[in-house]
């Protein structure tokens, strides 16, 4: 198979390195999970792309740091880390993964939605994929993503049918809660969204910077508004099951550079803000 190139270090006059080394978490990926990249011993920000788009590289204490995504469609079979100083390049293998089926009963409309609920469901993900563009720029948050409590009952990737027609993947997880209860931050952001959508119920997009965003659907309600800064574990909504749901939990997506990821993988990165 092809390999990708996933990430250049370009070298310049104007950029200097002291012996810059790169390591990647984790050593291996499947597709959907997000890899940090830290590049030490640089003393200036590095240029970096992967897959051929810009990376938001951040600092740290002892150097810099940037997060991107593993396509869930990508047909590579590794992915290659290269600096162009010429230090050795990092493989990182892509194991394959096949993700669990579904089946389940929701109300026909949100199974097979109508010419104008689909206008409706565009405009949706629409705003949504607008809102990512306020993630970019520095961290806003300085210490670790927690994961929502509770029993987890749903994965990432995980296809569902839909009344035996429609069939889409779950681009997220789904934590176990009761009707009202507490929704909270994963970490400190500002608010880029809060949106009544079609199938994602009541929806809240908090801009972590550094390109990370976290979302949250089906919400009974939404305790914050557009432009609000929250803090790691503040409350910003309360379950429910609004939206294309069997009942109340909390879901949980989390979009880097370059598509959604595994929350579960997202959360266990090394990141070090400075």
């Amino acid at each position: 198979m092809r390999s990708l190139v996933f990430l250049t270090i370009l070298g310049s006059s104007a950029i200097a390195f002291a012996d810059p080394t790169v390591t990647v978490s984790p050593t291996t990926v499947h597709p959907g999970e997000a890899v940090l990249v830290t590049v030490s011993g640089a003393t200036a920000e590095p240029h970096a792309k992967a897959g051929g788009r810009p990376l938001e590289m951040f600092p740290t204490k002892t150097g810099y740091q940037a997060v991107f995504a593993v396509p869930l469609k990508i047909d590579e079979d590794h992915v290659l880390v290269e600096v162009s100083d010429g230090a050795k390049p990092v493989s990182i293998p892509i194991v394959a993964k096949t993700f669990p089926e579904t089946k389940l009963v929701v109300e026909d409309e949100l199974a097979n939605p109508d010419k104008e609920q689909g206008r409706q469901i565009d405009a949706d993900n629409a705003a949504i994929e607008k809102s990512y563009e306020q993630a970019k720029g520095a961290p806003q948050f300085t210490r670790a993503f927690h994961r929502p409590p509770g029993t987890l009952t749903s994965t990432f990737g995980e296809w569902r049918t839909f009344n035996d027609g429609h069939r889409a993947q779950h681009l997220g997880i789904d934590v176990g809660a009761r009707e009202g209860a507490r929704v909270s931050a994963v970490d400190a952001g500002t608010v880029a969204l809060v949106r009544e959508t079609f199938l994602m119920g009541n929806v809240v997009v908090i801009a972590h910077g550094a390109g990370i965003s976290s979302l949250y659907f089906h919400m009974s309600k939404v305790t914050v508004a557009e432009g609000d800064h929250v803090k790691l574990g503040e409350r910003i909504g309360l379950a429910g099951h609004t939206g294309r749901t069997t009942g109340p939990h909390v879901h949980l997506s989390i979009h880097v550079d370059g598509g959604m990821v595994d929350p579960l993988s997202f959360l266990k990165l090394p990141l070090a803000p400075q």
